[in-house]
């Protein structure tokens, strides 16, 4: 793993600062600790800080072709890079290395602009074509690795993460409206805005390419659902689900294999779900030595500690199991959270993340995850939502009317396992008579419409455009059945923008590179063509995954209900957090900003603190961008 950046001036015969292009490439060095390396010429430069996995000695960074016309910077692993350099072998191509970089190289050579089509793997790409005068940068298809860029009056720029390009001076730090509307509905800055304007983040399955001062993007693959009649209409046999079933053992298998290629120590993160504990099951089927897995848990946690779960699968498949127990202290971590993640980002599931990151960079510098199983397979309980609601629509409206008055009462103070279950059934009720679309957007968001004309002040809600992103992505999807919708919405949203930006970001602060193998793009579009009625099926979330994963894990594992990865912020905010928490929302430059209303801010966390409701979502969200402001807007 790595992390990338450089500079393109627009105007040939203005050279590029070298001294900038080492700055921007120091202040990504926690992304790759091993090696750095920078190639400056006339108004052209590109920069690299590597995390060596693959071909240790020999794979330093730019890399070039024969004639040293074309300069790559690469972020990331490409799983079939062998295939590909046998091929390239065999039409003459000469390679200095065994890196899956120089692939890139000599196959930007042979099919130009399409060789992101070609690449299985995850990966951000720069390429620099001497003499062409193009820069070609690319992404992965699920968004896996990072790529934010800057076009800017006289240069474009372009990084792993924004604050390489904040290194430059010149890039202004305009906030922008329209992202911060997004975070405060979403908790996070869905691409292709960045927090600030004129930085953006290239989507996942999309290149940018640039030639003689003209800027192109191009998306070059998206996953390939099936169509409405041939998805939840489709009658199911028994032989059907058997071959549905296998197919993705055999496809998460191959996938698994070929995330286990690393000349370093490589391990899983382990938290006893089906997702993980599947992981670890493939890889102890092809590894010849045994599995390290890593879980962490928190003293005294309860509902959000699953070591047992983990403990048990690690006994099963005879891992070599590390685990840690930590106490989080909110106030230590809160600055890391902000220095990584650069964009407000309010996922508090960040913080065991970056824990079970470091404990797992003690012992190994690849880890494989679980991510990615839930949007590829209705994992939530959310994706039930539809089939509940057809249901619900059959009793008499005095019996809804009288569920609707219960449902107020029902408590949600306190972190529990019914806590879910009751915030997911108020927010059903309350949006029975709407749309299955704005269902779901209820479902995912942290600040409601309502609460933002509560919260916001005239300037910022004059800029405000209330189509939320997750809209924009049903509106792209008619053609699919309710589920699938909702899958996709979840795919081009919450897992590239939320769980993927999560993973990044707190294992590179580890050094660490973590690998998806749910996410490979075989295994996605298989996933894709699987019809809906096996993925929520009589109530059952990603029921086909789980009959495929019978034969490999305990029913106990299979069948347990799903745990979030989380800490309690909610008690945070009444101990830990109490007393800070108001004095920064209290504090002359929150005030002075001019964003929110005050007084509805310490109504909320007032509220919070008597138990009358659980506002803890919203407080944090509140705190991370007044911390990230004082970060990355006072101190410009």
């Amino acid at each position: 793993m790595c992390g990338i950046a450089g500079v393109i001036n627009y105007y040939e015969k203005r050279d590029v600062s070298k001294q900038l292009i080492e700055k921007m490439v120091a202040s990504l060095e926690h992304r790759g600790p091993d090696d750095a390396g920078i190639h400056v010429k006339e108004n052209v430069g590109l920069g690299i800080r590597r995390l060596s996995i693959i071909d240790l000695e020999t794979g330093h960074q730019p890399i070039s072709n024969e004639d040293n016309s074309i300069h790559v910077v690469y972020n990331g692993e490409i799983y079939n890079f062998k295939a590909l350099r046998e091929e390239l072998l065999q039409k003459g191509h000469t390679f200095k290395t065994n890196t899956d970089t120089e692939v890139i190289v000599h196959l930007y050579e042979e099919v130009g602009k399409q060789l992101v089509t070609r690449l299985n793997g995850m990966f951000a790409f720069a390429l620099w074509d001497t003499k062409r005068r193009t820069l070609l940068l690319g992404r992965d298809r699920a968004g896996i690795k990072p790529l934010y860029y800057y076009i800017g009056r006289d240069r474009l720029s372009f990084a792993s993460e924004l604050k390489a390009i904040l290194q430059d001076q010149t890039v202004p730090r305009k906030l922008n409206y329209r992202a911060l509307h997004d975070y405060l509905s979403l908790g996070y800055v869905p691409a292709p805005d960045s927090i600030f304007v004129r930085i953006n983040k290239l989507p996942p399955g999309h290149v940018l390419e640039y030639v003689d001062g003209e800027v192109a993007i191009h998306r070059y693959w998206a996953i390939p659902y099936q169509p409405a009649e041939e998805g939840a209409s489709t009658v199911i046999t028994s032989s059907m689900k058997q071959e549905y079933a296998e197919g993705i053992r055999e496809r998460l298998q191959e996938s698994v294999r070929r995330r286990l290629i690393s000349d370093v120590p490589l391990g899983a993160f382990l938290s006893g779900g089906i997702d993980s504990s599947a992981i670890v099951a493939l890889m102890t089927k092809v590894s010849n030595a045994p599995v390290k897995t890593f879980s962490i848990g928190f003293p005294g946690a309860g509902y959000y500690d699953e070591r047992k779960y983990a403990r048990r699968i690690a006994k099963l498949f005879h891992t070599e199991h590390h685990e840690f127990e930590v106490e989080p202290n909110a106030l230590e971590i809160l600055p890391l959270l902000i220095k990584h993640f650069d964009e407000p980002f309010a996922d508090s599931s960040a913080i065991p993340t970056y824990y079970l990151s470091k404990l797992a960079r003690q012992h190994v510098t690849v880890c494989l995850s679980g991510t990615g199983g839930d949007e590829l397979f209705a994992g939530y309980r959310r994706y039930l939502v539809e089939t509940l609601f057809r249901r619900y629509q059959r009793y008499p409206k005095s019996i809804q009317s009288l569920a609707m008055q219960l449902a107020k009462l029902l408590p949600v103070s306190r972190a529990s396992a019914l806590k879910e279950y009751f915030l997911l059934l108020k927010r059903f009720l309350a949006c029975q008579d709407t749309s299955p679309m704005l269902r779901h957007i209820s479902m995912m968001t942290c600040f409601s419409d309502e609460m933002k004309r509560e919260l916001c002040s005239e300037t910022l809600m004059r800029e405000w455009t209330p189509e939320n992103p997750i809209a924009k992505q049903y509106k792209k999807t008619d053609t699919l059945d309710d589920l699938t919708r909702t899958l996709s919405a979840d795919f081009y949203t919450y897992l590239p923008e939320d769980l993927l930006v999560k993973e990044d970001r707190m294992t590179m602060a580890a050094s660490l590179e973590g690998r998806v193998p749910f996410l490979d793009v075989e295994f996605m579009e298989y996933a894709a063509s699987i019809p809906s009625s096996l993925k929520a099926h009589n109530l059952t979330t990603k029921y086909i995954f789980k009959e495929a994963m019978r034969p490999l894990l305990p029913s106990s594992i299979i069948d347990r209900r799903k745990h979030g990865f989380g800490v309690p912020v909610g008690e945070w905010f009444k101990k830990e957090l109490k007393t800070y928490a108001t004095e920064v929302f209290q504090d002359s430059r929150t005030q002075q900003r001019g964003f929110f209303n005050s007084e509805y801010i310490m109504s909320l966390l007032d509220k919070h603190q008597e138990g009358l409701q659980d506002f803890s979502p919203q407080l944090w969200t509140l705190l991370i961008f007044e911390l990230w402001c004082r970060e990355y807007l006072d101190s410009k």
